[in-house]
């Protein structure tokens, strides 16, 4: 089939489609997936709009909210390791659809909540409807994507999320006060449907091949399958990168970088939003200059490896700064922040070549297993440590400067680890057209 010949893609489709993909149908594919994870990141990080109304309607702690708000990541963990399975024995468009109905049912629940038991178990089950959105994405650009497409495909990917936390600060806060929170939640479910209905009639029909096929079996399909990730040296070495680094990112733009700015900085609410609004753009350009950037410095030899080191090492400084630079300035630091933490979903682009395609499905969700472990210890930690710095009789300010210190230390270490580990741990990436690799990766 020609690239151009899509035809056979819908309904019963003769054949898998040919690498790479170009074109009108290729944005089509892209767009289908870049819309339910608008969705996906909207839900993450609307909490860190309407914190204050939570707090003050349901009268909870530092811990409580923190709880709530990771409940999101505990039902996103829980569903990663047969979200796996499934996306590697169905695909990806099936799974997403039937996974992120989930979504719309926890929306609604958490809407007509009236105590908080409710509503962390709403906030969980919203977190295993969107846990497909970006790894099935990553599996679906693994399988019709060329291996060169796909540092570009998941900064692009992450531009349209961005896209929906700007949705989910500034523009929620003007329209919280008319409709409340609980319409809010109303409305995310009507379009999480929408973003449903998308997936499953924007998607091609995807038909393996007798290749395909085969390998798929001798992958086994089942939890014996995952001893080729947990046994790969790269998978350890990018871990504590990915649980600690990214996924404490995830933690502090999720929910606490807002009431940093309300009680530490004493921002009113409006402003400390549209601060919020503006971290969220910045990040959104940053994808958007990395999805630019990234095939040119390849053409000087600089490959995306080296490319997401070195932005993880300097955004060390910038959060050190905008943690602990209180000044009226200190926007300055989380915006320059923004930009160098870009770089963090590089290495869900990386760890899948270190693996057959069949494997992309559970390599992608393994490794993002490990974010949202880090950002529910992350996000949950915080929390208890403001607690226990208020009960010992600190102020706010030194209560904030404990907790984020103790995250910066525990961030440090773990890239210190991916920088030593290649010494002992050393990997190889996983070559598709090479006959000589075998179907579990070494």
């Amino acid at each position: 089939m020609s690239r151009t010949d899509h035809s056979n893609w819908y309904g019963k489709p003769a054949a898998s489609l040919e690498l790479p993909l170009q074109g009108t149908f290729a944005l089509r594919i892209f767009l289908c997936f870049a819309f339910a994870y608008f969705m996906s990141y909207a839900f993450r990080t609307i909490n860190v709009v309407i914190a204050p109304d939570l707090v003050r309607d349901l009268q909870i702690s530092n811990a409580d909210l923190g709880l709530l708000s990771s409940a999101y990541f505990i039902g996103f963990g829980m569903t990663q390791i047969p979200l796996g399975l499934a996306l590697d024995r169905f695909g990806p468009r099936i799974t997403e659809f039937w996974v992120m109905s989930l979504t719309v049912i926890g929306a609604i629940i958490f809407a007509l909540a009236e105590n908080f038991t409710t509503l962390v178990m709403a906030r969980a089950l919203i977190g295993m409807g969107v846990s497909a959105c970006l790894m099935a994405a990553f599996s679906g650009f693994r399988a019709w994507y060329a291996p060169e497409q796909q540092g570009q495909l998941a900064s692009a990917m992450l531009v349209f999320g961005t896209a929906g936390a700007l949705a989910s600060t500034w523009p929620v806060h003007m329209v919280t006060p008319y409709i409340g929170w609980r319409g809010v939640f109303i409305v995310l479910a009507g379009l999480s449907f929408l973003a449903m209905l998308i997936l499953y009639f924007g998607l091609p029909v995807r038909k393996r091949n007798g290749l395909e096929k085969s390998k798929s079996s001798e992958a086994n399909l089942s939890w014996k399958s995952y001893k080729p990730i947990l046994t790969n040296p790269f998978f350890w070495r990018i871990l504590p990168l990915g649980t600690f680094c990214y996924g404490g990112f995830i933690a502090i733009q999720t929910l606490w970088f807002g009431p940093w700015l309300i009680e530490v900085m004493n921002y009113p609410p409006s402003q400390a939003a549209q601060i919020v609004f503006g971290f969220n753009t910045v990040l959104m350009l940053a994808y958007l200059f990395n999805a630019w950037i990234l095939p040119k410095i390849a053409r000087k030899g600089i490959d995306t490896m080296r490319y997401m080191t070195w932005m993880v090492g300097v955004s060390m400084l910038m959060q050190a700064g905008s943690y602990f630079w209180q000044t009226p300035f200190v926007w300055i630091w989380w915006y320059l922040f923004a930009i160098t933490c870009a770089s963090f979903v590089l290495a869900q682009s990386i760890i899948v070549l270190y693996f057959p395609k069949h494997y992309s499905g559970r390599v992608s969700t393994t490794y993002n297993l490990t974010l949202f472990i880090g950002a529910f210890i992350v996000q949950w930690g915080i929390g208890h440590l403001l607690d226990l710095g208020i009960a010992l009789g600190w102020n706010k300010t030194s209560a904030y400067d404990l907790a984020l210190a103790v995250f910066l230390a525990i961030q440090i270490a773990g890239f210190i680890w991916f920088l030593l580990a290649p010494k002992y741990f050393p990997a190889r990436i996983f070559r598709d057209d090479d006959p000589k690799d075998a179907l579990t990766a070494n």
